[in-house]
């Protein structure tokens, strides 16, 4: 079975590794070109490694791209990590098909970001889908999937492992059933389906008296690094917010205020109750928020910060 990958980041990478040890090596691996030029692209050098030569268009439709895929007579196109929307003329060159790789279950979980949305909307578990491409997004037949627990303490980094571990042998399995002529493919529901956006570096913003515990939590284990993060302000500086744990206890207050400080984490109200802040850096110059607050200090809320503005403007607050 001849294929081509087209990959990016540590799944790709996760990806092409698997392929290589399965005796399924790729003629070809298409990249996706870097937003910071120069940064070190871990399936580029994979590749090189193993000898497999790449390509890298910024339109994949482009003729000379669309000439070099041609040329492959590729059985199976596999998307891992991917992230350009194809067209038809690209998607339907391989005499069997193309398969993505969506960390999401299907259909309700469809468009951008779904691991990270698995978290900021408090969902217990999460589903990793290999679907066929074709021309609605992430609409294709889902040709397999597997469902994984969410704990309380789990972040982006920890659904991304498992992600990473599974997705290469789940395209081994599909792979498999393409060539042995037994895919059972599931035909999504679209009644059922549900669309995420993309999402942008300022959603990140936490005004305790906006968000529950919860909320702060789930945003904070959603965006940390190397994701833009979650963030608030003390004192007109940003602080990013890394890590996060539910409180156990159940302590009340006033939303921002800081009750408890521990050599490793805040204890910070939010609308309805406190959680440990656990890892807190100022924006500016990288230094820990625990070193510079007291005790009933105060971080950024709604409040304050409408306070503030009619105060300037000469109101009493």
């Amino acid at each position: 079975m001849r294929l081509v990958l087209w990959a990016k980041g540590t799944r790709g990478a996760a990806c092409l590794e698997r392929l290589v040890r399965a005796e399924r090596r790729p003629t070809l691996v298409v990249l996706q070109p870097s937003m910071r030029p120069g940064a070190p692209c871990p399936v580029e050098a994979l590749a090189r490694t193993h000898a497999i030569p790449t390509i890298a268009p910024h339109d994949p439709h482009d003729a000379a791209t669309l000439a070099r895929l041609a040329e492959q007579q590729a059985d199976v196109f596999v998307l891992a990590g991917y992230g350009k929307i194809l067209r038809a003329e690209v998607f339907d060159l391989p005499r069997r098909m193309t398969i993505n790789t969506h960390a999401g279950r299907l259909p309700q979980m469809r468009g951008s970001s779904p691991l990270n949305w698995a978290l900021l909307t408090d969902q217990r578990e999460f589903s990793l889908s290999v679907i066929r491409v074709d021309a609605g997004v992430d609409r294709g037949d889902v040709l397999a999937e597997r469902s994984f627990a969410i704990c309380d303490d789990d972040d982006i980094r920890d659904l991304h492992r498992v992600a990473n571990e599974h997705f290469p042998e789940m395209i081994l399995e599909v792979l498999d059933a393409i060539e042995s002529d037994t895919l059972a493919p599931r035909r999504q529901d679209d009644a059922a389906a549900r669309y995420y956006p993309l999402r942008f570096p300022d959603d990140g913003l936490v005004l305790w008296d906006q968000l529950t515990a919860r909320q702060a939590h789930n945003r904070i284990r959603a965006l940390r690094p190397p994701y833009p993060g979650a963030f608030t302000f003390f004192e007109h500086r940003r602080v990013d917010l890394i890590a996060s744990q539910l409180a156990r206890d159940d302590v009340r207050g006033e939303p921002g205020r800081i009750y408890r400080i521990r050599d490793d984490a805040l204890l910070v109200c939010a609308r309805d109750r406190c959680l440990w802040i656990r890892e807190a850096v100022f924006a500016d110059d990288g230094r820990p928020l625990r070193e510079y607050v007291r005790r009933y200090d105060r971080l950024a809320t709604a409040q304050a910060a409408a306070c503030a503005y009619y105060t300037r403007r000469g109101a009493l607050c």
